[in-house]
């Protein structure tokens, strides 16, 4: 039987305004170099891959890949939940970078400090976070002195996956910045027990720049493979998931 993949790749965008948003750098290419390591190594073993990436993420191209278009945490947490309650899934590459945090609303120190005064009976810490304080428009102006973003957090999508569908084989990533090696694969180690994933892996950004990629794909028991580059990495976690299929 043919398998169906799950791939996220890019980075989420988080509206501030209708015109406003904050995101990440991530491009997606890794996401893109795997799924053509998929279709060219495994093409056979191959039903679909649904493709799940930003608008402005880097996209592969193949008669077996579908492009979902996503733009918030949100849109992902959707698309994932329906794919996952509608098809059986048999892999899950999950290395979209999405954003920890969304906009809970935006304000300025004036409409909190008015608030504070106006409503003295409630603790500083409930007059801060008190949503009435937020400005209501299509467009914030761009004239606003002192303006402040209050952020709420999004949810977890890796933990929802094998939550909705135990039999997907899930790989997760991590990414770090300016860590040693061995906190890198004890975070990364983490994350997949918690979220019983099969595989993760585990990036440094210090060790990304430059052109140059190196990666731990990190297995049962803190086993690993060290991979450089995103080619190598693709490869070998290819290798790694359908060694048994």
């Amino acid at each position: 039987m043919k398998n169906k993949i799950i791939i996220t790749a890019g980075g989420t965008s988080e509206r501030i305004d209708n015109v406003r948003k904050i995101t990440n750098s991530s491009t997606g290419k890794l996401g893109v170099v795997i799924a053509n390591k998929l279709t060219h190594m495994e093409s056979e073993k191959i039903d679909k891959i649904y493709y799940i990436a930003s608008k402005t993420a880097l996209k592969p191209s193949h008669e077996k890949i579908e492009v979902i278009e996503i733009v918030d945490t949100n849109d992902l947490k959707m698309t994932v939940e329906r794919l996952l309650t509608t098809e059986k899934i048999d892999y899950f590459i999950h290395s979209m970078a999405v954003s920890d945090y969304t906009v809970d609303f935006v304000t300025t120190a004036k409409r909190i400090v008015e608030t504070i005064e106006n409503n003295k009976e409630l603790s500083l810490y409930d007059n801060i976070i008190d949503n009435s304080n937020a400005i209501i428009a299509n467009k914030i102006s761009s004239y606003e002195d002192d303006l402040m973003i209050k952020l709420k957090r999004t949810p977890k999508i890796i933990s929802l996956i094998k939550d909705l569908s135990p039999e997907t084989f899930l790989v997760g990533f991590k990414l770090l910045d300016g860590v040693t090696k061995d906190e890198l694969i004890d975070v990364a180690t983490k994350l997949k027990d918690k979220n019983k994933c099969n595989l993760v892996v585990a990036n440094d950004l210090s060790n990304i720049r430059n052109g140059n990629h190196l990666a731990y794909i990190i297995g049962d028991d803190k086993n690993y493979i060290e991979a450089s580059g995103k080619e190598d990495i693709a490869f070998k976690l290819v290798s790694e998931m359908m060694e048994n299929d």
